[in-house]
């Protein structure tokens, strides 16, 4: 209850103020400056906010953080969808793998494996480059905050293949709005993956659900296989039962 009222606070005053500072909230709820990071990173990780030196301002739902700080967020969870989500590879597959801290712990995971790898992402062509996996890169404009290739040459060119299991990262998972991106050129990537791909995997730790960004990707009845580290929140789990959606967690 104490965690709820802090969390409760810190939100009202980043709605009011556009930013809060971690000296600040601690004096006015007289608790430790560490009590209030701690507060922030869990703020953040639910995608209620951003983290800044000093204290935290509001996360824009137009605008997704850059991989280097998406990869401080629940990295064990990340981890743990790779590790599920290697079970469904064979080797010899045809695999794409798209952009995002999901999609790089899984080619973390399979780097030892015999695979064709297709991907858009250089970090996980590089990833995967010194291994026994064929990687093949699409084309396009490289975006600098993670190393995606984008843009409509990378459309096209993954729009000629077939792949046995397409795996995608995901922005978010609202409850009304579906699966959503922050990005036009993920989600038209994705949807075209969803169409290129005998299986269709989401890659989604358990902080994605209940959060939104600004772009539908998928409805919640589109049928994916989602791998993710724990079960969905049960409307998200309703919702997902009602459509025969395949989930793996654990």
């Amino acid at each position: 209850m104490l965690t709820d009222h802090r969390h409760g606070e810190i939100l009202t005053r980043l709605r009011s103020a556009g930013r809060v500072g971690v000296a600040e909230v601690a004096a006015v709820l007289q608790v430790s400056d560490e009590t209030i990071r701690r507060d922030l990173k869990q703020l953040e990780e639910r995608g209620l906010l951003r983290r800044i030196h000093g204290g935290a301002v509001p996360q824009r739902l137009d605008r997704d953080r850059p991989l280097t700080e998406r990869g401080r967020i629940a990295p064990r969870e990340k981890a743990r969808v790779a590790v599920l989500a290697e079970r469904l590879v064979q080797d010899g597959m045809s695999v794409f793998i798209d952009t995002g801290t999901s999609t790089l712990a899984l080619a973390r995971q399979i780097k030892g494996r015999h695979l064709a790898v297709t991907t858009n992402s250089i970090d996980v062509a590089l990833m995967l480059a010194d291994g026994p996996a064929t990687v093949s890169m699409t084309p396009g404009t490289v975006r600098a905050k993670d190393h995606a290739l984008v843009g409509y040459e990378t459309l096209a060119y993954a729009q000629r293949y077939f792949f046995d299991i397409a795996f995608m990262g995901i922005s978010a998972c609202d409850i009304d709005h579906g699966w959503m991106d922050y990005e036009e050129h993920e989600s038209v990537l994705r949807r075209a993956l969803k169409k290129q791909a005998r299986r269709a995997v989401i890659l989604a730790d358990s902080g994605k659900f209940g959060r939104q960004a600004n772009i539908n990707t998928f409805a919640l009845d589109v049928p994916v296989t989602l791998v993710t580290d724990r079960p969905p929140p049960k409307p998200f789990l309703d919702a997902f039962d009602r459509h025969d959606i395949e989930i793996i967690s654990t």
